[in-house]
């Protein structure tokens, strides 16, 4: 396996991407592009993308602006932009495809987004890119886009006092407040993220995971949110595209599958012809970190098999 490390140029046009590629030593099947969720970053998904090479494909992804080592400054972790963020992430995606298909020309191409990198990933998908050869949504949610209006009014509400502390634990409380209510008694305050208590840790103790969202930043993630669930704007995912919906059956974020099933009616019905759900028993949110991970690489690479 070779792994290596770029910089490119945000849609922003002024931060630098951190981008990181795991390629096998061989040819390679495929190419597969990793967007990742709401304060994590891209290392974290070693483990998944080695395995991937070792099936001989090619991963490859970016921390987000805000993210991991796209951060130049320590005030930036958190932020997207004080406008236009939504637009900056989506935007960031169609660069590092555009990278990649430069250096990895003539292979099926794929992309696979993880929580908030979902709701990235399906705003993207509305751009019906025709060089995907399919689509992984995973640990996902679907919401009423009125209640996405009103989370982003509130937030439009805080912004004058932005320099104090409180407004950033109403917006964590809004966000997360209730996501360990199932796993009581809790250990930590992100038992929701797996069932597997060293890789909640590991989060906890990772430096590139302990900052918190601007309240700009939560406004792009409601945008994004709400966007990402109109039932209108749905409608332009490609139907001919492969889509994977995977999520842990146990996730809060999507609703411990409701959200997810939802979801795959609202797709079905407009007629996408190649969906496959798959929800993972006793998974939390973070299902390539749970105690039996191993299950969902088989899966996903077994999908990844059947469409290239």
């Amino acid at each position: 396996m070779k792994t290596r490390q770029e910089m490119i140029r945000s849609s922003n046009g002024k931060d630098q991407l951190y981008v990181k590629i795991w390629q096998p030593e061989g040819q390679s099947k495929g190419m597969l592009q990793l967007i990742h969720g709401m304060i994590e970053h891209i290392e974290r998904y070693d483990p998944f993308a080695q395995y991937l090479v070792s099936k001989g494909f090619t991963v490859i992804g970016h921390d987000h602006l805000g993210h991991g080592k796209t951060v130049a400054e320590q005030n930036e972790y958190g932020t997207f932009g004080e406008t236009n963020g939504a637009d900056y992430l989506v935007a960031d995606v169609g660069l590092v495809q555009r990278f990649a298909l430069e250096q990895f020309p003539a292979q099926p191409y794929y992309l696979l987004g993880h929580s908030m990198g979902s709701l990235v990933l399906r705003n993207f998908l509305y751009q019906k890119n025709t060089k995907l050869a399919g689509a992984i949504i995973m640990g996902t949610t679907l919401e009423a886009p009125a209640k996405m209006t009103s989370a982003a009014l509130l937030t439009k509400s805080l912004m004058p006092f932005r320099q104090q502390a409180w407004p950033y634990r109403v917006m964590e409380n809004l966000v997360f407040g209730q996501h360990n209510r199932r796993f009581q008694p809790n250990r930590t305050a992100k038992d929701w993220l797996s069932s597997d208590p060293q890789q909640v840790d590991a989060y906890l103790a990772d430096p590139h995971t302990q900052f918190h969202f601007s309240l700009s930043a939560y406004r792009d993630l409601f945008l994004l949110t709400k966007k990402a669930s109109a039932p209108r704007l749905l409608q332009k995912i490609d139907r001919e595209l492969p889509l994977l919906l995977i999520s842990g059956k146990e996730d809060p974020v999507g609703h411990y599958g409701k959200s997810v099933r939802k979801l795959a009616n609202y797709l079905n019905q407009q007629g996408q012809r190649h969906l496959t759900v798959y929800l993972l028993e006793g998974g939390r949110h973070e299902i390539l970190n749970e105690t039996n991970k191993q299950v969902v690489f088989h899966e996903i690479w077994q999908w990844l098999e059947s469409n290239g």
